[in-house]
């Protein structure tokens, strides 16, 4: 592989160890960890129950599928739109003032870490995670929906 696929594949498994992490603190304290999720009313109540009992599951699949690298262009188009909803999340907060309150997007992990991400430093993770996700969208030596890990590719 060429030091650009590397690379890509590197911010893949960057990306898929945050959606892994993420996921899993959600999974072992759910209840804590969506305190701070907007759920606005206009929302139906099927996609807040959605949301909040599937959100770790799917971040924990991403987040593997991305350090395997099997169909990273598709899972990283995935994890896009996921990041994006997220900076749509962290946003509002921010601009309600909750900048400074813990989001509790790491679940029980934060406790173990003994650090609780505040929203605005969760916003700038979030952004970093879409430039990952673009990176390993654009750059990926694979075809899209190509199910070869990274570590199996010919060189």
């Amino acid at each position: 592989m060429s030091r650009r696929n590397w690379f890509a594949a590197v911010a893949g498994i960057i990306l898929g160890l945050v959606f892994l992490a993420a996921g899993l603190g959600k999974l072992l304290n759910q209840t804590e960890s969506f305190l701070i999720f907007v759920f606005p009313e206009f929302l139906p109540t099927a996609l807040d129950r959605f949301i909040f009992r599937w959100l770790p599951g799917i971040e924990v699949a991403v987040g593997a599928l991305l350090i395997i690298g099997i169909a990273a262009r598709l899972i990283s188009s995935l994890a896009l739109v996921l990041t994006a909803s997220l900076i749509v999340n962290n946003s509002v907060l921010f601009v309600q003032g909750f900048g400074d309150k813990p989001c509790g997007c790491f679940g029980a992990a934060e406790r173990w870490v003994q650090y609780r991400l505040s929203v605005t430093g969760a916003l700038c993770i979030d952004v970093v995670m879409l430039i990952l996700g673009f990176i390993v969208l654009f750059f990926y030596q694979s075809r899209f929906l190509d199910i070869n890990p990274w570590f199996l590719r010919r060189r």
